[in-house]
């Protein structure tokens, strides 16, 4: 029986942005706690189906936090005009093998 693992969709450089805890509330969505909100190069590939990982060195070590993508923003940034990705994440309970 196969095992359910991931594969390296996209690899990028991060920035934190300030978020709130209070749940997103998105179209169709129940309320859901978001972790962590982080910015990336665009890439229009990355959606809400996808797990984030977010680690300093590659590859990341087997204990490194998951997130389930929870949002998907494709934009442009408002002080340099370079095109994003702002990702929405939370974290993963029930953890992919690496």
């Amino acid at each position: 029986m196969p095992a359910e693992g991931l594969t390296l969709k996209h690899q990028s450089w991060y920035g934190e942005l300030d978020f709130s805890t209070t749940p997103y509330q998105g179209e169709m969505q129940e309320d859901v706690e978001i972790s962590a909100r982080v910015r990336i190069v665009q890439n229009r590939s990355v959606s809400n189906h996808d797990v984030a990982i977010l680690s300093s060195v590659l590859p990341p070590p087997d204990d490194a936090i998951q997130y389930r993508i929870v949002r998907a923003f494709h934009g442009v940034d408002d002080e340099n005009g370079q095109a994003i990705t702002d990702l929405s994440l939370e974290k993963v309970v029930q953890q992919y093998v690496l």
